[in-house]
């Protein structure tokens, strides 16, 4: 199956009321859609439904946000302090953690954010009726 992904720019832009340039956009959606497709054990290539869109257009945001801001160089201040001259910087990185596995947990939170309740992060199998008595099978 190809991998397509799940927003356009167009939805970004008119629904999602997005900002980014449309190279940027185009090439970090497509990785977005990716994390959502593994995120949703390949379910959200059958069932799409307008959260994934969003989704995808939040996490594509969160990934242009981060990788500029650590491309940059750039780091939030926590405090500072002149006597003896003492600048403590925010780090988002727990001790030993991959930007990759940074941007993975930041993308985790904003899908299950918009697809809680879509059914799409469940584990369920599917196929069987859960309400259904499975006596025969006894």
């Amino acid at each position: 199956m190809k991998m397509f992904p799940y927003a356009d720019y167009e939805f970004y832009v008119e629904k999602a009321y997005g900002k980014l340039d449309r190279d940027i956009f185009e090439k970090e959606v497509l990785e977005a859609s990716f994390y959502l497709r593994y995120m949703t054990l390949g379910k959200s290539d059958v069932v799409q439904p307008e959260e994934l869109r969003y989704a995808a257009c939040a996490i594509t945001e969160m990934y242009v946000r981060e990788k500029n801001h650590l491309t940059s160089g750039g780091a939030r201040k926590k405090s500072e302090n002149n006597d003896g001259y003492s600048v403590t910087f925010v780090t988002e990185l727990k001790d030993g953690e991959a930007i990759e596995e940074l941007l993975a947990r930041k993308a985790d939170q904003i899908a299950r954010k918009y697809l809680i309740r879509t059914g799409l992060l469940s584990r369920k199998v599917q196929g069987v009726h859960d309400n259904q008595c499975r006596y025969h099978t006894l």
